[in-house]
């Protein structure tokens, strides 16, 4: 019977393309099989749905306008690689009917070899994918710790020493100082992700880039809602899951927000003409670090929403949309210039933490409070000067550093 099993399962008939009908199926996407070439379609027209801001008209403009500058971080994953090489895609037939583009691109990797020596210099990966990719903007390699370049991004970690180290000092042992002082993996992680963040958005400004675009999957989104939420920073989640004005000044956009990470393990594979794989030189390293980052004691909120979400998008991928979706109908009360921001992550303040958030800003913020008479300590500070109630838990017990609260 187990022979009849093995012979009946080689000669099975390969499943054909539902829209085709021609080439056998290389995915079975969520309710149809498509082949390569239908599911490359699939793919760019998700992509190019999201970018339909930036495309040109066939009819010349009226006056002399140039393209817009937007960022990219590329990580060097499948998805940031994957998003490369559908803008490159779109910005060469923009080329080839218009003989102009609706944009070009400022492709940055942030280098955190600092933090962690064994991620390699991202210098010739750029190269490698800038010879892949040519024409499309400028490629950029900074190191994480250069952060400190940006004042407005970092002044709420800067070390209160008292002796005047506020200016110039070594950067890079800043950095490892500021992230070894935190208590748990979670916030170490946490801060982190904001670093990487500010860092980003200031290099957004400064090379006058309109809007960022974030390679994250709906995969991805759905990971960050609920991590976020767990955090404690439920109250952001529309300004760092949806489409448009950010609190740092440049557009967020999600371009990939419409397919599954599984979706893109399988297109980098492709021959789109020719594999991305090869590119994805960080694919490896998180894919250690998610075997190496075992549920336990030491696991992060971020690891372990990642594992969750990795593990039901195989058989449940309408649970991960559910998830997006039901972030997307969340509204942001008031504009962008009006929100009270939080000193750390400079996102929105929920405003709502009460006792909690007191209680983190009394023992993170000592030396900037004086007791009175009666054992009480006055904040002669802002409202706005505080932190939100996610990075007042994640700062939490970092002792040897004042928060300028």
């Amino acid at each position: 019977m187990a022979e009849q099993n093995i012979i009946s399962n080689e000669n099975t008939v390969p499943t054909l393309c539902k829209r085709c009908s021609i080439s056998p199926s290389v995915i079975n996407l969520r309710t149809e099989h498509l082949c390569s070439d239908c599911f490359d379609k699939y793919t760019r027209s998700k992509c190019i749905k999201r970018m339909e801001t930036y495309r040109v008209r066939y009819n010349p403009p009226d006056t002399d306008t140039s393209p817009r500058r937007l960022l990219l971080p590329l990580s060097f994953g499948v998805s940031s690689i994957t998003l490369l090489h559908l803008l490159n895609s779109q910005f060469q037939n923009q080329l080839a009917r218009t003989t102009r583009t609706g944009f070009v691109l400022v492709v940055v990797h942030i280098d955190e070899s600092a933090i962690d020596p064994t991620v390699p210099p991202g210098e010739e990966s750029m190269r490698a994918v800038q010879e892949r990719f040519p024409g499309l903007g400028e490629y950029l390699v900074v190191k994480l710790e250069g952060i400190y370049e940006f004042s407005s991004a970092v002044k709420a970690f800067e070390i209160d020493t008292g002796g005047g180290g506020g200016e110039g000092g070594d950067w890079k042992e800043k950095l490892k100082g500021l992230l070894g002082a935190l208590p748990t993996p979670t916030s170490r992680m946490d801060v982190l992700q904001i670093l990487r963040t500010r860092l980003i958005t200031g290099l957004a400004r400064k090379h006058a880039c309109e809007a960022v675009l974030w390679g994250d999957t709906t995969t991805r989104l759905a990971e960050r809602t609920l991590a976020e939420t767990a955090k404690g920073r439920g109250f952001s989640i529309p300004w760092q899951t949806s489409d448009g004005d950010s609190p740092y000044g440049v557009k967020f956009l999600y371009p990939l927000r419409d397919l599954l990470k599984k979706e893109l393990a399988v297109y980098v594979s492709l021959d789109v003409p020719t594999p991305l794989r090869p590119l994805c030189f960080g694919a490896a390293e998180e894919e250690g670090k998610r075997k190496y980052a075992a549920v336990g004691k030491g696991i992060t909120i971020d690891e372990l929403m990642t594992q969750y979400f990795e593990g039901i998008e195989k058989q449940y991928p309408s649970i991960v949309a559910n998830v997006v979706r039901t972030a997307g109908k969340l509204v942001t009360e008031g504009g962008v210039v009006r929100i009270r921001r939080c000193k750390i992550c400079g996102l929105p303040r929920d405003g709502g933490g009460g006792e909690l958030v007191l209680d983190a800003e009394t023992k993170l913020g000592e030396s900037s409070s004086e007791v009175n008479g009666n054992g009480n300590r006055n904040r002669g500070k802002k409202e706005g000067d505080s932190m939100c109630y996610g990075c007042a838990r994640s700062v939490h017990g970092a002792k040897p550093y004042e928060w300028p609260l």
